[in-house]
């Protein structure tokens, strides 16, 4: 197996169409096929092999999708990074994963010279772009123009790419994720996003993906073989801006929008979406952290669309539970378990519980990763006979749907009280003058931990502290009002945007 094979098919069941749009410019799947093609026989020629780790290190551009599937040709491991990652950070994840070549930009190239210094090593690193170092060697010189298929069979469960987690309790860890993984988590989205029926029946006449959230994370992976296997075309852009984003929408027919919730609460509050016909879009996706109510609702209400929300980890291939498109939402849940998996509700020792009891999310299936990268204690802690251990909070229901309360490391435990942040957070995101919270334990040799609230108000605002614990107090016990209130500039973010609540106090004085 091979997941490039996603790109065969998609020539062979839908011929030549638009596959890639950026910058007003459009790319063709045979395009993209030849150009992964000569850059993968180009990766050969300079010594790369069979599971070596190449790191793309990109802004979302067509290069990034060429070099993931050049990479994968050849059989070799794709490394994607965060490409607002430090110098630091990059290091750590060079000096893991001990990459044969760095595929990077112009604009990032002297954070890359850093990395390696601190590294201490030197793989090859291919620019796009102008080449300012001469040791560095420019993508267009990597293009072998040969034509001959190129494809290097792997085990279904050979490593086809290591994505580094955001490293919210210690450094960054290699999640390890097979061809397999990333083949089957592909054909369960387009079923569970509507596409196609489980006849294969095809749901949708037009899947046009705008993708603004970084090709980095493990959801790019499965963006592009979504857009493969539905014969979708893949619209990006660089980064997160409001106006272009309901531009590109009205302009290029978008039927598909995946965000996550901070992105939906910035399009609820936008003054100018009048202004836009937004009518294509039949899917708008929500992930990488549980949709508040009140986004939702202020969303859904302006837009007059409904929000498909789905959950999972860079460990579970992105999701193991959304939505369906054609079910009623219940409000609070994330979904069901995507197909190819299932997902059960387990106590402290590992016992299985019934619906509506409060455990842990474990997995088994498809979607569940193979191991950290060269850390076999640490997978062996997550992975059970089988079943990964997500650390994720909540329970079932009796028709299955997952209702996801907190994640295990970020409940507060006050006096021997479990106190779950986004309860406090939700009641905090509904008063109208804060725009983002973060809510978590901060130690007290009391009671154990105390509430702290991390706070940033909307512009103009003129809530204080006093008046936000007032506001609190008419829908929270006093145990869950928060002590500490800490007004900020901005909150600690991943390459997603969820907030990193571990991260809050390592930068923002408490």
């Amino acid at each position: 197996m091979n997941v490039v094979h996603l790109a065969l098919d998609n020539l062979e069941k839908y011929g030549e169409y638009t596959f890639l749009c950026f910058n007003g410019q459009g790319y063709s799947n045979i395009y993209v096929d030849k150009k992964s093609n000569y850059l993968g026989y180009g990766l050969q020629e300079r010594g790369l092999k069979k599971d070596e780790r190449v790191i793309v290190f990109l802004d979302n551009m067509p290069e990034v999708v060429i070099s993931y599937y050049a990479i994968l040709r050849i059989g070799a491991i794709v490394v994607p990074v965060n490409p607002q990652m430090s110098a630091e950070d990059l290091a750590h994840i060079i000096s893991d994963c001990e990459p044969g070549a760095v595929i990077t930009s112009a604009r990032l190239s002297a954070t890359v010279s850093q990395a390696l210094d601190l590294a201490c090593l030197k793989p090859q690193v291919i620019v796009v772009g102008d080449v300012a170092n001469e040791e560095n060697i420019s993508i267009e010189d990597c293009y072998v123009p040969e034509d001959t298929l190129l494809m290097t069979d792997r085990p279904d469960d050979a490593a086809a790419a290591i994505i580094y987690t955001s490293g919210t309790t210690g450094p960054p860890k290699g999640v390890v994720l097979s061809h397999f993984n990333l083949y089957m988590q592909g054909h369960s989205d387009i079923r569970g996003m509507g596409f196609f029926d489980s006849s294969g029946n095809r749901l949708i006449d037009k899947v046009n993906l705008l993708v603004v959230l970084p090709l980095s994370h493990v959801y790019g992976l499965c963006t592009i073989a979504v857009a493969f296997l539905a014969g979708g075309s893949i619209f990006l852009l660089p980064n997160f801006n409001l106006k272009q984003i309901l531009c590109y929408i009205q302009t290029y027919d978008i039927t598909v929008f995946g965000g996550v919730p901070s992105m939906y609460a910035a399009l609820a509050s936008y003054p100018d979406v009048e202004k836009y016909n937004v009518s294509s879009v039949t899917r708008w996706l929500c992930g990488a952290a549980p949709l508040p109510g009140s986004v939702r609702g202020a969303f859904e209400k302006r837009f007059n669309s409904n929000i498909i929300e789905g959950y999972g980890l860079t460990e579970t291939v992105s999701g193991y539970s959304l939505q369906r498109h054609d079910r009623l939402i219940k409000p609070g849940s994330v979904g069901q378990p995507v197909s190819g998996s299932e997902v059960r509700v387990v106590d402290d020792i590992g016992r299985m519980l019934p619906p509506g009891h409060v455990g842990e999310f474990i997995i088994k299936g498809a979607n569940v990763m193979q191991g950290y990268y060269k850390n076999e204690a640490k997978t062996a802690e997550v992975i059970k006979d089988g079943w990964l251990y997500t650390g994720d909070i909540g329970y079932m229901d009796e028709d299955g749907d997952i209702f996801l309360i907190e994640r295990k490391q970020d409940l507060i435990k006050r006096a021997g009280i479990t106190i779950y942040p986004s309860e406090v957070e939700e009641v905090l995101l509904s008063h109208p003058d804060i725009r983002e919270v973060g809510v978590m334990g901060i130690p007290e040799p009391e009671y154990g931990e105390q509430v702290g609230a991390f706070i940033v108000l909307k512009k103009g605002a003129k809530a204080n502290k006093n008046s936000i614990k007032a506001f609190c107090r008419k829908s929270l016990p006093d145990y869950k009002v928060p002590v500490r209130i800490v007004f900020c500039d901005s909150l600690p973010k991943n390459e997603l945007g969820r907030i990193l609540r571990r991260e809050i106090a390592k930068t923002i004085s408490l």
